[in-house]
Formats: structure tokens, C-alpha cells, sequence
């Protein structure tokens, strides 16, 4: 009985024995059988067909009916490979929950490369859900309504969003969500993700929607900077039209010039108090700063921007990823307002 050999490999590669893809496709073709009519229709070794049968029942491939002799048959591709899809769900989902449960050691920075439209708005989706301060999201208009969900549930985890856009959506489901500042900038094709400073995602022309665009996600330093370069280019370019500020208390940030710009806005209007988790830059000890702040640098022709606290221990300065004239460097801000 002949199978197709890209069918054998692909079922191969996904850890079926060649007895296992012979015996379904045996049932699909010729519909319920015994195991001797499966041995003879095969060619497996009838000593064979038990065990195979077996391990087949337990992947949800093949039920058995009741009989003497008992009959075997195959449940539908769509129906056996949708069961076959929610057992590898659960267990990415429990190979997650516990790597939760472990501290994971500083990792080598990496860069990976997807190999479909589909993967790469997967690593989008995956290096939202890894932050914990901000995100930000470059988007062409168009592409809006495909991170809608995404951007909702990156908000409702306290999470900040800002949200660079050609052109502004209805944004009435956002409205209480969470921290969204939304800015318009002229149009760029490409849907840029990037978390905490820590990770990027950046998938090429995806309002063409290609088959296969150059995307990859990244951690090297060197590509978040480069990255990060070019977001503050868009920035200087862009006007914010939206700023929905839901938890007042609790407004964090990674992008030093997003926080100091947010300083530029409300620091006359309303007290402005701070915690930052900051490297000292002339120690490179981690420490925990607290005060009010009481100024912000916001210059890019002179390529500075942090903000001004007052400590206990006087005024500090604190700047962004890769500061260097500052007394800290911080990706970690909380501001509490009002």
C-alpha cells in the first residue's frame, strides 16, 4: 500500500513510527478494520499491529469497537490532528508554567529568524507578553485591528503602552484598559515590538502581508540600540494625539525619552514621585532610587534625555538604556502621580 512520501516524512518528523503511519493510513483508505485485515492491508507484522494500534488509541488517532474480533478505525486528519494540537498546547503550557518556577540564570544574547508571516507575529505576541515595564509598538494603520487583542492584554497587566501609528484608530476599547499614550507619525511598513529594552521584534512590510517576510526577535544589545535609535527618530518626528492614563499610581516606563517627555507634560501641573531600580554608573552596583522628581533633560540635538530626583542623598540624575554622563542608567521608572 503506497503513502506519499512527503506525508511519510512529515509524520516522521512530527515522532510517529513508520507501523504507527502505515497503520492509520491503512484504516483512512480502507476504513474499520481487524488487525489481521490491517496486517494483510499494511504489510506490518501482524505481531505488530497491537502494539502499534495501542500507542495510536493513546495519541487520539484510532478508537476500537467493541467485537469478536475487535475493529479498529480512524478518526478524521481534521479531527485527529485538533486533539493531536490541543496535547501540545497543554504541554507547552506546562513546560512554561514550570519554567516559571525557576530563577533563570543571565542568558547570552541571541537573534532569532522566523520562517513564516504566521511565526513572526507569534514572536511579536511572545516579546509583548515578556514585559513588565512598557512596551513599545510601531505599526502601520492597517495592521491595527491584527494586534488589537495584544495590546489590550499588555495593558491590562499594568503594563505601559505606546503606540506609534500613521493613522489613529477608535480606540473606545482602550479607554480605562491601562497606561496607552498613542502617537501619529508618517507611515512606515514595518511592525516593530520592543520590550523593557530587553528584547525587539521587527517584521518587514506587513501591511503587504507577505508569505515571508524578513523578521526576526533579537536580544543582542547591539540591535535593541539600533532599534531604539530608530524609535527615537520616529519619535522626534511623531505629535502625541492620545494619552489615556488609568492607573495613576502605578505609570512605568523603559524609554528614558518617553519618561522625560511625560516629565516635560504634567511636572507643572501636578507633583511627580518616582521609583527607579537603577545601575550607579560609576559603581555598577543596582540600587533602588525614591523622590520627587524635580526636572527632566529632553535635548536630541545634544542626544541627552533623563530625569532629576530629589533623594535623600541630594538631586541624582537618572538616564535611560546605555546612559552615560547620568549617575544611574535605568530601563525600570514607575511614576506616581496626583
Amino acid at each position: 500500500m503506497e503513502i506519499h512520501p512527503e506525508i511519510l516524512h512529515a509524520l516522521s518528523e512530527i515522532g510517529f513510527t513508520k507501523y504507527e503511519i502505515l497503520t492509520y493510513w491503512t484504516l483512512l483508505v480502507h476504513g474499520p478494520s481487524t488487525a489481521k485485515e490491517i496486517s494483510s492491508k499494511s504489510g506490518i507484522p501482524y505481531n505488530r499491529v497491537y502494539d502499534t494500534i495501542s500507542s495510536l488509541k493513546i495519541r487520539g488517532f484510532v478508537t476500537e469497537i467493541e467485537g469478536t474480533p475487535k475493529v479498529y478505525a480512524a478518526y478524521s486528519p481534521r479531527i485527529a490532528f485538533f486533539r493531536f494540537k490541543k496535547e501540545l498546547e497543554s504541554i507547552m503550557e506546562k513546560l512554561e508554567s514550570e519554567l516559571k518556577k525557576f530563577k533563570r540564570e543571565e542568558q547570552r544574547p541571541a537573534i532569532w529568524r522566523s520562517q513564516s508571516f504566521e511565526e513572526a507575529l507569534e514572536m511579536f505576541r511572545e516579546t509583548l507578553k515578556s514585559a513588565k515595564n512598557e512596551v513599545i509598538v510601531v505599526t502601520p494603520s492597517e495592521f491595527f485591528e491584527d494586534i488589537q487583542e495584544e495590546l489590550l492584554k499588555t495593558l491590562e497587566k499594568g503594563v505601559t503602552v505606546s503606540l506609534y501609528i500613521d493613522r489613529i484608530p477608535n480606540l473606545l476599547e482602550f479607554e480605562g484598559a491601562g497606561n496607552l499614550f498613542v502617537r501619529q507619525f508618517y507611515k512606515l511598513n514595518h511592525l516593530i515590538g520592543m520590550a523593557d529594552g530587553k528584547e525587539v521584534v521587527n517584521i518587514q512590510n506587513v501591511s503587504f502581508r507577505p508569505s515571508f517576510p524578513p523578521s526576526f526577535k533579537a536580544t543582542y544589545p547591539e540591535v535593541i540600540f539600533s532599534q531604539y535609535s530608530l524609535i527615537i527618530e520616529i519619535f522626534k518626528e511623531s505629535s502625541l494625539e492620545r494619552e489615556y492614563i488609568a492607573n495613576p499610581q502605578d505609570i512605568r516606563f523603559f524609554a528614558m525619552f518617553h519618561a522625560s517627555d511625560f516629565v516635560k507634560r504634567h511636572i507643572e501641573s501636578t507633583p511627580i514621585i518616582a521609583e527607579i531600580i537603577g545601575r550607579n554608573v560609576k559603581t555598577g552596583e543596582i540600587e533602588n532610587i525614591y523622590g520627587n522628581v524635580v526636572g527632566y533633560t529632553l535635548s536630541f540635538r545634544k542626544a541627552v534625555s533623563n530625569i532629576h530626583l530629589e533623594t535623600e542623598k541630594g538631586i541624582v540624575k537618572v538616564g535611560g538604556i546605555f546612559a552615560v554622563i547620568e549617575d544611574y542608567e535605568s530601563t525600570d521608572i514607575k511614576f506616581m502621580i496626583g
